[in-house]
């Protein structure tokens, strides 16, 4: 039983990071290349050597979008900062499950703790915006 919803949020993550990413190497591709014309060529090879890292990274937020949604779907819950924490990990824990069930819940606390990180950063951005747009 798939939800559309939730399927459809994942693969928009997915495209997000992986266009993201290959445009931030791209960018750091021409910028490192000679000035002899070459820099076009030096995006095209940054792209193509670290597209096996952008597609790591667009497909664990795509599954950690999906894995978010779906428990807001399942659960009925309001944002918060557990929902993210354990979307987080549980996308850790499964990209690693290959290694063992040791590298598994290693991976999935860091996820968690990673989670955590950007809820608390989220969390402080969002008050910092309320402080000064009431003291103006």
């Amino acid at each position: 039983m798939t939800n559309p919803g939730v399927v459809e949020a994942g693969c928009r993550a997915f495209i997000f990071f992986a266009v993201s990413g290959s445009v931030i190497y791209f960018v750091g591709g021409t910028l490192r290349s000679s000035s002899r014309g070459c820099r076009l060529a030096g995006g095209v090879q940054a792209v193509i050597t670290n597209g096996p890292r952008v597609r790591r990274s667009a497909a664990w937020h795509g599954l950690k979008e999906a894995i978010y949604l779906g428990i807001q779907r399942m659960c009925r819950a309001d944002e918060g900062p557990v929902n993210t924490m354990v979307a987080c990990g549980a996308a850790s824990a499964l990209f690693s499950i290959h290694l063992g069930t040791r590298a598994a819940v290693y991976e999935w606390l860091k996820g968690a703790a990673y989670g955590g990180l950007i809820e608390i950063a989220a969390c402080g951005l969002v008050a910092l915006i309320n402080l000064r747009a009431s003291s103006v």
